[in-house]
């Protein structure tokens, strides 16, 4: 891993394989990869195992959409 500094790499290391994992299977969610594709790709035996990561990006999109909502009605300043 040549592009990723001193930093980055001890990050990596202390990164659990089940974070890679989830990572891995939730990045072409966030890409809007088919669903059948992502279920395909990941080798999950059931559907409902990939439903996890769609859940998790859905739940992310939520997040980062109210507190951008929040910055823009000033609801988020204190």
């Amino acid at each position: 891993m040549t592009d990723l500094d001193e930093c980055g790499r001890r990050q990596l290391a202390r990164t659990s394989p089940h974070a890679r994992r989830h990572t891995f299977d939730t990045q072409p969610v966030a890409a809007d990869v088919p669903f059948d594709i992502v279920h395909r790709i990941t080798g999950h035996a059931s559907l409902q195992t990939t439903t996890i990561y769609v859940t998790a990006e859905q739940r992310r999109m939520r997040a980062v959409v109210a507190k951008y909502h929040a910055r823009l009605t000033g609801s988020g300043q204190k």
